[in-house]
């Protein structure tokens, strides 16, 4: 078996995600059959050109445009026993013509485009589709039914979920939280993922709970805006980019995680903050609505004043904390990364 991935980034790129988590995953599981696994990608700023990490090889080419007509050009000249794995974020490696390829997507970009370009990204919204609808007699993977959805309606017949993993054993109890409410927000700081949204809902908690704490970890284009305009809010702080080990304590000691994204393809920090009996509260958009379970491992609101109010009730009424909280556990039992593996391999295998 032999596995070339196509991903604008990599996993050592420092604005990857969750999608490269993902992939790395799947590129391990290729290393651990047996096979032979290759990750093409841009070259961030003090990335090597090519390097082994895993037992993967890594080819890293061009800006995170550039580098798709590189991709495309690395990927034609592969043989046919080459499986190519063609990630679309926002625009693909163009190698839907190719019979040995597969689609592999995680979300639309839609909502994301108009967050980040205005006006302008109304344009992005429909190349977007365009693009999309050459690949839609592909084998193609995705993580989540609302991307699912999303594929049936532009006319994809041939769709497998292979959900996302889990990175960690979830407690077999609920674990002891802080004293006082304590918030937490995990992801980039950009205008996708909405920070200051929940930055606002605190402050309407706080209202109420004076001694409330919101914790923001990550890093990103919004941080020197949001440390300045809200400096001098109490209680609120700013990790910035944590290690795997604060990140775990963090959600663990934490009662609830924020997510106000204006879309995902999965939501892969819920399910981690679950894993320690965490609830998340979420925007009701694509992803999140397939994570969050509503009103049984979290909430799915409309804004941030609702997150704030359901914030509020899951406060004060303990029992029903409680009871969220060890759903949550019970649900984060289900993902496991070789589970996401197996299922894999098996589509893989099923193309020999």
């Amino acid at each position: 078996m032999k596995v070339l991935f196509l991903n604008r980034r990599c996993i050592k790129h420092p604005q990857r995600g969750g999608a490269e988590v993902y992939t790395m995953e799947l590129a391990r599981a290729v290393v651990e059959r047996g096979g032979v696994a290759e990750w093409f990608s841009s070259r961030a700023k003090g990335l090597e050109s090519e390097e082994v990490i895993d037992g993967v090889r890594f080819i890293r080419r061009g800006n995170e445009l550039t580098t798709h007509f590189y991709g495309f050009f690395y990927a034609l000249k592969k043989d046919k026993d080459w499986i190519i794995v063609d990630e679309f974020n926002g625009v693909g490696f163009f190698t839907f013509f190719l019979k040995n390829s597969v689609l592999l997507i995680h979300q639309l970009y839609q909502e994301l485009w108009t967050a980040e370009f205005g006006i302008w990204g109304h344009v992005f919204k429909v190349l977007e589709k365009l693009l999309l609808k050459f690949y839609k007699n592909k084998p193609t993977i995705t993580v989540s039914d609302s991307t699912y959805q999303d594929l049936v309606s532009l006319g994809f017949k041939r769709i497998r979920i292979v959900p996302n993993g889990l990175n960690v054993i979830p407690l077999s109890s609920v674990p002891e939280k802080e004293e006082t409410l304590h918030l937490v927000y995990l992801g980039r700081l950009k205008r996708t993922k909405n920070p200051e949204d929940a930055i606002k809902a605190f402050m309407l908690v706080k209202e109420k709970v004076k001694d409330a704490k919101l914790v923001l970890m990550g890093d990103g284009p919004m941080r020197t805006y949001l440390t300045r305009r809200y400096s001098d809010v109490e209680g609120l702080t700013f990790l910035g980019y944590v290690e795997r080990e604060l990140k775990h304590h963090t959600l663990e000691r934490s009662h609830i995680l924020l997510v106000p994204s204006i879309r995902e393809g999965w939501g892969q920090v819920v399910i981690e903050a679950n894993a320690f009996g965490t609830p998340a509260i979420g925007y009701r958009v694509h992803g999140l609505k397939d994570s969050i379970k509503h009103a049984q491992t979290g909430f799915l609101v409309k804004d941030y004043r609702e997150m704030a109010q359901k914030v509020i009730q899951l406060w004060e009424d303990r029992e029903l904390y409680h009871q969220i909280a060890r759903n949550c556990l019970d649900w984060a039992k289900n993902f496991s990364w070789e589970r996401t593996k197996r299922e894999f391999l098996k589509l893989l295998e099923s193309m020999a």
